[in-house]
């Protein structure tokens, strides 16, 4: 659904609140992305409207934190995130609030809210509320905390983790105020959950200007208080260059294997940690030296072009590998089997064709047959395939034996 769309489908929402005598608005992200004329995926909405309020004023919704005062609307089956103006407690874990108070007045809401960039609300006719003059910041392009920056990070040690994400993922500056009381406070991120950490690195590494945001955890401190990268000296933090945080762990681990065993702290998804395993590999295939053909059957593409950019962008490996691989990534298109499925032979007709029994000959004979299959050493065709292995084989009383000495 286009932005416009988006913002139309609402406003929906927002007339609804109105006619029933409430407020709503525009808040978030989605205003300040608008108004930088960057594109707008989803849109939140806050109202006065209390949590039973909002569930009895439209049909579809879903509880996502009802006791937060957070909602899911429906609209034309598009979701929307609304939220009851809100003020919070303490926070005596530097997490999240130890309480949680509605309120009838949008200003109150607006700041709570961590930067002055996200603290502006926008009616549906696309009027804005900016109490805390976050129109300048964005005009400065500068990365300014809601009041006092060492309590907004006191109360919450993530924001200084999402002020250096906002300064990559919109090229933006960090507040002088903001950068001292980072450094202030940095320690304090070890009260957040690593998961918490990890999400807002991976929104890093996928901005626009990940070196300066580098720069700054490694000048503030916070880079001693993140999983993982508190094992990395600074210097050698900020000269990596990375499109991803897999590809920036695997850049790390490649210069210092030992790393590996920090590897855990960050809670990422398998498919992320396996993704690290496989771009390493794909490195190592490179250094000895492996057949294009086999090195692009062994991965996946997404595999094979991270890997290329890990070493393009941080100078690894020689010009014969960056070919090797430039190659490897050319031919996956054109391989004559996909996977080993694709064999025209299986177990079963090669232990019937040499007479023996299973055992570990058996995934020899298969990865051998592959490999020829894939270099074009035989064709991909049963008889054929047998032929070329009985002719690498020999059956000694019902062991087989490989007639090149494995």
């Amino acid at each position: 659904m286009t932005e416009q769309n988006l913002f139309k489908t609402g406003a929906k929402i927002i007339e609804r609140f109105e006619k029933h005598n409430y407020e709503g608005f525009f808040v978030g992200g989605a205003v300040r992305d608008y108004t930088l004329g960057r594109s707008v995926s989803d849109v939140d909405i806050t109202t006065n409207a209390l949590p039973d309020e909002i569930e009895n004023l439209f049909e579809k919704t879903i509880d996502v934190g009802k006791e937060h005062g957070t909602i899911i609307v429906l609209m034309d089956d598009i979701p929307f995130e609304v939220t009851t103006y809100r003020v919070e407690g303490e926070y005596t874990d530097h997490r999240r609030p130890d309480n949680v108070y509605f309120t009838q007045h949008l200003t109150e809401d607006l700041s709570r809210r961590d930067f002055t960039i996200n603290a502006m609300a926008m009616t549906q006719a696309m009027e804005l509320h900016d109490p805390h003059n976050g129109i300048k910041d964005l005009n400065n392009r500068l990365i300014n905390t809601v009041g006092l920056a060492k309590e907004r990070f006191y109360e919450d040690a993530l924001r200084m983790v999402r002020a250096v994400r906002f300064m990559s993922q919109l090229d933006f500056k960090l507040a002088d105020e903001a950068r001292e009381a980072i450094k202030e406070h940095a320690a304090a991120l070890d009260y957040v959950a690593v998961e918490r950490i990890t999400a807002e690195l991976e929104k890093l590494y996928r901005g626009i200007n990940v070196e300066s945001a580098k720069e700054m955890i490694a000048h503030t401190g916070l880079l001693k208080y993140m999983p993982f990268f508190r094992h990395i000296e600074a210097g050698e933090y900020v000269s990596t260059k990375a499109e991803s945080l897999v590809q920036e762990i695997a850049v790390h681990i490649y210069k210092d294997s030992s790393l590996s065993q920090h590897l855990s702290a960050l809670k990422l998804s398998n498919k992320q940690k396996t993704a690290i395993r496989e771009s390493l590999k794909v490195i190592e295939a490179l250094e000895d030296g492996i057949d294009e053909k086999l090195i692009a059957y062994r991965f996946e593409t997404g595999i094979l072009t991270g890997t290329d950019a890990i070493i393009r962008l941080n100078a690894l490996l020689g010009a014969q590998h960056a070919k090797l691989l430039e190659q490897s990534i050319a031919a996956k298109p054109d391989l004559v089997i996909k996977n080993r499925s694709e064999l025209r032979i299986n177990g079963n007709s090669l232990m019937s064709a040499l007479n023996a029994r299973g055992g570990p000959w058996l995934r020899d004979c298969l990865d051998s047959a592959e490999e020829a299959v894939l270099l074009g050493t035989v064709n991909n065709n049963e008889s054929e395939i047998i032929n070329w292995v009985k002719s690498h084989v020999k059956n000694e009383d019902g062991n087989i034996v490989f007639t090149d000495g494995r």
